[in-house]
């Protein structure tokens, strides 16, 4: 691996984003019940933490058949629960380590009333304990072993690039969206395998879902989300015109479409009041992919949504302190429409 800058290495001490700093803030967890959901392509130990009590549901039918019943409370009624369940899954791609920074600030809030800064977020707190909230901070350690840079403030393009999608034997960075026409990338025809991807080159992004076998990393989310059968779930990604909510969707309900185009405002009205210079929505559903979170809401029926931070490129600039409050005035955004609709159909 290359090192394109030594700053994108650093970071300030409530920016923990390395693979050792992660397992060590969960492991010194108190209130938080912190569990092994699987382990990667490489063998390493996806974590969860959640808070909250457990609360099962019982079923009576699948999703899909629920739904065609018409009666999808027969696979999930939320009025059988106090609480509703929100899930965060961070690292999808391990490069894009910001939502990585924002679910362990928002830990550390639920364990002592402040983020890792020492500043309080009261209101994000108060919402939090409506929840059972259920976090995968790293969801992919392989790639994040593989490409331990902790930012990429300042950076270009081509870092972003490398960093995450990789260099061709031939010296050439894999940039994005060229990665894609890989699945899994050549493994062993590459100078070095970026964060992207797990040990065998899969970008769990774009798994394919229907077969005998998935990567471990998808089995485990899969497992996670039919077990904790969540409201709503919210995958942290990162790039360079970030931040936005992805969607709406057109392979998903349209109840699901209507939460994605409303959460979607509320959050860019957020960051525009609070001076974090949300990018425009991007609908991603045109060429007609089928994504790890869609997946996941067919797996569960919860609402899916997805959101880009943003990584503070050079051509975007943010300090580490602004995408850790966009992280954060994101959960408490989505966290406040759940507790005024359940995220339940209008």
């Amino acid at each position: 691996m290359e090192i394109r800058r030594q700053s994108f290495f650093a970071a300030p001490p409530f920016w923990k984003a390395t693979w050792e700093e992660v397992n060590d803030f969960l492991d010194g967890l108190a209130a938080g019940q912190v569990r092994e959901i699987g382990r990667s392509q490489g063998g390493h130990p996806i974590r969860a933490v959640a808070y909250g009590e457990f609360e099962p549901v019982e079923r009576h039918t699948t999703y899909s058949s629920a739904v065609a019943a018409g009666h999808p409370e027969d696979f999930y009624d939320p009025t059988e629960r106090r609480k509703p369940v929100l899930l965060l899954i961070g690292a999808v791609h391990a490069a894009e380590i910001e939502g990585t920074v924002a679910c362990l600030n928002l830990a550390q809030i639920l364990e002592s009333g402040t983020d890792l800064r020492g500043r309080p977020r009261a209101a994000l707190a108060r919402a939090a304990r409506q929840f059972r909230l259920v976090m995968v901070p790293l969801a992919q350690p392989d790639g994040r072993i593989r490409a331990p840079v902790r930012n990429l403030i300042g950076g270009t393009e081509d870092d972003l690039y490398y960093y995450g999608q990789g260099l061709m034997a031939d010296g050439t960075i894999l940039r994005w969206p060229e990665c894609k026409r890989l699945q899994p990338v050549p493994v062993k025809q590459m100078r070095f395998v970026g964060g992207y991807y797990n040990d065998s080159g899969v970008n769990i992004q774009h798994d394919d879902f229907f077969a005998p076998r998935v990567a471990p990393e998808t089995r485990a989310l899969l497992d996670l989300v039919r077990a904790e059968t969540p409201d709503c779930f919210l995958t942290l990604h990162s790039c360079g015109s970030g931040p936005f909510l992805v969607g709406p969707e057109n392979h998903l309900p349209e109840r699901c479409q209507f939460h994605q185009a409303q959460i979607g405002a509320l959050v860019a009205a957020r960051h525009r009041r609070d001076g974090l210079r949300p990018g425009s929505s991007r609908f991603v559903d045109r060429r007609g992919s089928f994504y790890l979170h869609t997946a996941l809401h067919f797996a569960c029926g919860a609402l899916p949504l997805l959101f880009e931070l943003p990584h503070g490129l050079a051509s975007k600039p943010f300090t580490f302190d602004e995408i850790l409050d966009v992280g954060l005035s994101l959960f408490e955004e989505v966290m406040e429409y759940g507790l005024a609709c359940r995220y339940a159909p209008r």
